[in-house]
């Protein structure tokens, strides 16, 4: 049977490895009953780890977001493995979070090649503009050079051409 330090000392421990910083898990670890760490929490004004992650910027996206939240439910599925308990519906919760992570890796990736195959696009295009400009230019130099050659003895017909 677990008596109420030993659940403290549980309590404490998954907090120190990383489970969420819940007012249950305060509660649990603090000796304190939940409403009493609700409400003082309220009344202070205390915002969660990840709200204030959240609102400095620190978690830019969705995928930082849902890795965060993946760990805290591995350090809660874990903590609950420890007391002998299991929980399916966190290990579900869990699997979810896996499989939306996964897919959002499949998305960026897509992305990041889409943007790769963007820019050898572009550098191609670029080469063949560049081989059609100096076509261009050597096509002008060759008429130059006939234009030259058929005006030589006229002087009027490359006056004219000025």
């Amino acid at each position: 049977m677990i008596t109420g330090v030993e659940t403290q000392w549980v309590a404490i421990r998954a907090l120190f490895e990383g489970a969420a910083l819940t007012p249950e898990n305060l509660s649990e670890a603090s000796g304190y009953k939940l409403a009493t760490v609700r409400r003082v929490a309220r009344q202070q004004g205390w915002r969660s780890g990840f709200a204030a992650r959240l609102a400095s910027g620190e978690l830019p996206d969705q995928e930082a977001r849902l890795r965060l939240l993946l760990d805290g439910a591995i350090s809660r599925a874990e903590a609950a493995e420890r007391e002998g308990r299991s929980d399916k519906t966190l290990i579900d919760a869990i699997s979810a979070i896996m499989r939306t992570l996964e897919k959002i890796g499949e998305i960026t990736r897509g992305e990041s090649s889409a943007k790769e195959n963007q820019i050898k696009r572009d550098a191609d295009m670029a080469d063949a503009l560049r081989r059609i400009d100096e076509r261009i230019v050597e096509l002008a130099r060759d008429y130059a050079r006939q234009l030259d050659a058929a005006g030589s003895g006229a002087g009027e017909s490359r006056a004219s051409l000025r």
